[in-house]
């Protein structure tokens, strides 16, 4: 994968202008291109990303009309998005190699409906949709399990009372259930039974969570326990 070399995914390297204008590229001008200033970059940098691939919004209107723009947009349209989509996808790749995918709270970040947006809570790439709901953008769990050292909730004496983070969110009931099956049952046990959750259609999370409370979600684990 190619360096990031702007803000909104075009690859400065392949610019035309470059050379003629005698422009580094976009982030080593640090937003100011051989044109002016670029209203994308301000935009990044205004929300700490590096490129708009880390972006919670993307694509957004801004991004979308520059690369749609008749006269100095994309060829084919939507190629810079395309670009920071893969972008991204090489950066979580690479932040999830060798990682244990068990979240500190139990859930299972293979299984994770933002697999591709997120390097997973015990990587360098973490961008989990929960910790973003927090002012300093961490996870309650993770610092908890941190804080007592621990290598996740499962391991934590008080996990059955336990009202922290996921644990304390209404309708949302598969985490700390997970969080239970590993402290019963153990890491290897937990990732085979949920292996075969998902083999056989059960929706994860949804279905989960359907069952309105951890017990009932526990059960489905227990159900369909795999031995290692």
């Amino acid at each position: 994968m190619n360096p990031i070399t702007s803000y909104c995914g075009l690859d400065c390297n392949e610019c035309s202008y470059r050379e003629l204008a005698g422009c580094q590229g976009c982030v080593a001008t640090k937003g100011h291109p051989f044109y002016r200033e670029c209203e994308l970059a301000n935009c990044a940098k205004s929300r700490q990303v590096r490129f708009c691939g880390e972006c919670a919004d993307i694509p957004c209107k801004m991004l979308t009309d520059y690369s749609n723009d008749e006269e100095h947009g994309d060829t084919p349209k939507g190629a810079r998005i395309s670009r920071c989509n893969e972008i991204k996808a090489a950066l979580v790749k690479e932040a999830r190699k060798g990682m244990e995918p068990v979240s500190y709270c139990g859930h299972h970040c293979d299984y994770c409906f933002l697999g591709q947006w997120c390097g997973g809570c015990r990587s360098d790439y973490n961008c989990c949709s929960f910790a973003t709901l927090f002012e300093d953008k961490q996870c309650p769990n993770v610092f908890c399990a941190k804080i007592k050292s621990l290598e996740g909730c499962y391991q934590c004496e008080e996990l059955s009372s336990c009202k922290v983070g996921y644990y304390g969110k209404e309708e949302e009931y598969v985490a700390k259930a997970t969080a239970l099956f590993i402290k019963e049952y153990g890491l290897d046990c937990y990732k085979a039974t949920l292996k075969r959750c998902v083999e056989e259609k059960v929706g994860y999370p949804k279905d989960f969570d359907a069952t309105g409370s951890v017990e009932g979600a526990f059960a489905i684990l227990v159900a369909r326990k795999v031995e290692p």
